[in-house]
């Protein structure tokens, strides 16, 4: 380790302070830098708020230069994907950092360290903490500003984790899909014909019934994505937190659940830009940031994010074919009833070629490209 450079563990729910703190350090003079809000940052530290730092492990690391904090990193182990996968895996994630080849260095030197110790065999990152939370590495877009629930990243991030020994296992594409737009007579045609079928209902999320609404949603979400690469399902402690998390800001309009002979088919949770209505009060609602949050809110941002979508497998038929068009095109309906100009649509899997297929149909383009990186360890 560089003498240079020391690393210090953080602790988690108030101890961990300084491991948010950095961020302010390492994003200095990029002005496309939103921060998550510090009580959301500090919640998502904390075993109390967060489900995972219940059942799974992690260690938070800072690295400091000079009496000055120069970037941070975690590492993890989630029981949950060693389970379903039968590989003994380690993860690292809340990878931010200077442009500092030895504090970059000493940080994986940290992370790794920790994660070798309990018997992993790789690391495999940035997951903050588990594939359904911010993932990737952003890699394209960095001219862009991050979208709620999205990481954001610098430019020379990719650069100090390859010089680390890690090499890209897979990108993750995020798309930009334009609201405002016309629907299109082909996927006007399918959004009619599921809501006209007798057998189907499509209603929105109930707001006084939203913890068993989420609850729905993780279901199908985890029963539609169940093969896909690296995935872990959706605990119900994570779903009641989402909910919590939603009742705050969701918009009712923008999410649906679509029924079935009664039966939950299909779901899609899309939710405001947040980041959009907090551009300017650098993290902090107080004293005057939780005004400006709420107005703008009220007055709706511009853009949204599709963070959630599926549909059971069961009901992946000829008959119903089309729910997975139908549900894109339920939110673009909804959204310009709403006054939304545009959403982003992800992230999708690289590899996912039916689905980025489905969607290059849609007018969305890829606008953003996060990478996730692998070295054995």
């Amino acid at each position: 380790m560089n003498p240079g450079v020391r690393i210090r563990e953080i602790g988690f729910g108030r101890q961990a302070l300084p491991f948010v703190d950095v961020l302010w350090n390492v994003y200095e003079g990029d002005p496309t830098w939103i921060p998550t809000l510090r009580r959301v940052q500090m919640e998502r530290l904390d075993p109390n708020k967060t489900p995972f730092l219940r059942y799974g492990q992690a260690q938070l690391f800072v690295a400091e230069r000079d009496g000055r904090d120069v970037g941070r990193i975690s590492a993890q182990l989630n029981p949950l994907h060693d389970e379903k996968w039968q590989e003994a895996a380690g993860f690292f994630g809340h990878f931010d950092c200077a442009n500092d080849s030895e504090a970059a260095a000493a940080l994986f030197e940290a992370a790794e360290s920790w994660l070798r110790q309990r018997g992993a065999i790789y690391s495999r990152g940035p997951f903050n903490f588990t594939i359904n939370d911010e993932s990737g590495c952003l890699v394209e877009g960095f001219d862009l500003p991050p979208m709620i629930a999205m990481p954001h990243g610098r430019r020379w991030f990719p650069d100090l984790i390859e010089a680390n020994g890690y090499t890209k296992v897979k990108d993750l594409w995020a798309y930009h899909y334009p609201v405002a737009a016309p629907l299109g007579d082909r996927r006007q045609r399918a959004w009619q014909r599921i809501h006209d079928h007798p057998r189907v209902t499509v209603r929105p999320f109930d707001k006084k019934q939203l913890r068993r609404d989420v609850r729905i949603a993780a279901d199908i979400f985890n029963e539609a994505w169940v093969d896909n690469w690296g995935s872990v399902p959706i605990t119900t402690e994570e779903a009641d937190r989402l909910a919590a998390d939603l009742v705050q800001f969701a918009d009712p309009d923008l999410t649906a659940i679509v029924e079935i002979d009664g039966d939950p088919a299909a779901m899609v949770i899309s939710i405001p830009n947040l980041n959009e209505c907090a551009r300017d009060i650098d993290g902090r609602l107080f004293p005057f940031g939780w005004a400006k949050l709420l107005w703008r809110l009220k007055r709706k941002p511009e853009s949204g994010r599709v963070m959630l979508l599926g549909v059971r497998q069961k009901w992946r038929i000829r008959e119903f074919a089309q729910l997975g068009q139908m549900l894109t095109a339920e939110v673009h309906v909804r959204g310009a009833e709403r006054g939304y100009q545009w959403a982003e649509l992800g992230w999708v899997l690289e590899d996912n070629n039916l689905l980025n297929h489905a969607l290059k149909r849609t007018d969305s383009e890829v606008y953003k490209v996060y990478r996730v990186y692998e070295k054995p360890l």
